[in-house]
């Protein structure tokens, strides 16, 4: 049977159906490689501030998430869905954590396959599946995954790929023809992906200077941003909230960043995000990977042109969502960075592939070959370090749930403030009876000489955690010599009602941490910063830790609100 024009429509239905199965192919593919190399986290334990999380819910009635987003006004943040998704779990299935890192894992497997699915309007299928492959390959994409703290920056990328989809649709469609229904689609979409994590706001700029999908129409500008209305309206109905929420719509939280603050920030977010990318230090697969992006992306933005305009505004829209927070870098900072990086190197390679000489869709072809190979190599390198950490984590957690009277761990990883919501959650949640203790600087071992009790710390080898109470005096010796009570040292303290800011000094390289009680609590800090703090005074010692090794301490020091502290030595 001829359709119209000769063709054949048995013909056009099988290719049509090859077309869907290589697509489906492609999306199954990724979601199971997402699956294969993130898999291992469904064997860890709670983690980081979950416990946080987990008292939030309970302490607060159904569903405040939505009826009271000011519930707590002391919680600088404004991500609704990232606690609906966090409490459907604990309704589900109470405090066991399992299905909660299933959960995240199957929300990481939906995101290369929706970003793969937002960049077919644009890019021929291969080059959308090599975008979508370095999203879910760079070291950043990997960290999202170990935290369950940490879901809405996953689900946040899968609402904004699939408000891309409808507006792409809305986009193709002719004038009248459900045109509005798709861009209201996208609208929703947009403001959902919001609502769970503010990174998404700055995709409303974007969407109607992106160019016209392949196969759609050259709307003029004018016209794409009247489809556009409706994502202003989310836009501005998002910031209202945010407002009405926090006070401050472009307030961060933790660290204090001041107006000079801000612009010191912005120079060094760079190479904090550079190195975030790069997994954290420099390595050959690092190197690699690293000079197959950047070539892929010179592709696209030499010679200048409108896709180097649009690629530079969204690398620039990306970083600005998280630079009042960057003060002390996380990877997930730099996620949506790395997306525009993976789309833009997919966009890049493309044009170079179209080009009519021969050796240029070679080149583009090697570049991509090089960087899915290599990305690969970095993953794994970094993934095992990381996992590493929070395996750790977890298995120190655990031990506390379990620990009795007379039973101290020794250096464990998660933060102080998240080991107290612990011991409430051992209490109120798995019913076990208090006990145990803990230190995560060995100057405790220094400040108490006598018997700490049966004393248990993580072993790296065994990989769990064993008994350390015969090793303490051989590492409180090693410790206690490592001091040097006269190295140079220089500290500074204002602490205002804005919060506690710092300078620490002379050294440049090391590690400067903050001390509290002889060191049951550690924090690392960077050298000038500033933190918001309800207690209105902090004791505490400045430690340094030199890259040889010795450390020093400051005194105890005694800070309270509304006063400055600056002590130096000699």
């Amino acid at each position: 049977m001829r359709g119209p024009g000769g063709a054949d429509a048995s013909s056009r239905i099988g290719n049509g159906g090859i077309g869907a199965a290589a697509e489906a192919a492609v999306l199954l593919a990724l979601a199971g490689a997402a699956w294969l190399l993130y898999g291992s986290v469904l064997r860890l334990w709670w983690t980081h501030d979950d416990f946080f999380h987990y008292h939030f819910l309970v302490r607060h009635s159904p569903f405040w998430y939505f009826l009271d987003l000011a519930a707590d006004r002391q919680r600088p943040v404004l991500t609704p869905l990232l606690f609906f998704s966090l409490d459907v779990d604990r309704r589900l299935f109470g405090h066991d954590p399992y299905p909660f890192y299933f959960h995240n894992l199957l929300a990481l497997c939906c995101c290369p396959a929706a970003l793969y699915g937002a960049l077919r309007p644009w890019l021929p299928r291969w080059w959308s599946a090599v975008g979508a492959w370095l999203f879910l390959i760079g070291p950043v994409t990997a960290s999202l995954v170990l935290m369950v703290m940490v879901r809405h920056y996953i689900e946040v990328i899968v609402f904004a790929a699939l408000a891309v989809v409808a507006w792409a649709g809305a986009v193709r469609r002719a004038p009248g023809a459900g045109v509005w229904g798709l861009a209201v689609l996208s609208a929703v979409l947009y403001f959902a992906a919001c609502m769970a994590k503010e990174i998404a706001a700055p995709l409303a700029v974007l969407l109607p200077l992106l160019p016209a999908p392949r196969g759609g129409r050259a709307l003029r500008l004018a016209e794409r941003a009247r489809l556009a209305l409706p994502h202003a309206v989310a836009l501005i109905l998002y910031l209202g909230i945010r407002v009405a929420v926090l006070g401050d719509p472009f307030r961060g939280y933790g660290f204090v960043v001041t107006p000079s603050g801000l612009a010191r920030l912005g120079l060094e977010l760079p190479g904090k995000i550079a190195v975030e990318t790069a997994g954290g230090r420099l390595s050959a697969a690092a190197v690699l990977f690293g000079a197959a992006l950047v070539a892929g992306l010179l592709s696209l933005l030499l010679p200048p042109g409108r896709g180097a305009v649009l690629a530079g505004l969204a690398l620039v829209l990306a970083a600005l969502p998280v630079l009042p927070v960057s003060t002390l870098m996380e990877p997930r900072y730099a996620v949506p960075v790395w997306i525009v990086v993976a789309v833009a190197f997919a966009a890049g390679c493309a044009r170079l592939a179209t080009g009519e000489r021969p050796g240029r869709r070679k080149i583009a072809v090697g570049l991509a070959i090089i960087a899915c190979i290599s990305g690969p190599w970095l993953n794994r390198q970094d993934w095992h370090r990381r996992f590493a950490r929070v395996e750790r984590m977890s298995a120190e957690n655990r031990f506390i749930i379990a620990m009795k009277n007379g039973d101290v761990l020794r250096q464990p990883l998660t933060l102080a403030a998240s080991l107290d919501e612990l011991a409430w959650m051992k209490q109120a949640v798995y019913r076990r009876p208090p006990g145990g203790s803990w230190f995560q600087d060995d100057l405790y071992l220094c400040r108490h000489r006598g018997r700490l009790g049966r004393v248990w710390g993580y072993d790296e080898d065994q990989r769990r955690i064993v008994n350390l109470t015969r090793r303490i005096p051989a590492l409180r010796a090693r410790h206690c010599s490592a001091i040097r009570a006269e190295a140079p040292l220089r500290v500074s303290f204002r602490f205002t009602r804005e919060g506690l800011f710092w300078e620490l000094g002379p050294y440049r390289e090391g590690t400067y941490r903050f001390v509290l009680r002889d060191g049951a609590e550690a924090f690392e800090m960077p050298r000038s910063a500033g933190f918001r703090l309800r207690a209105e005074s902090l004791p505490l010692r400045v430690e340094y830790e030199s890259p040889d090794g010795w450390v020093t301490y400051s005194p105890e020091l005694r800070l309270r609100r509304g006063s400055s502290v600056r002590w130096s030595r000699p």
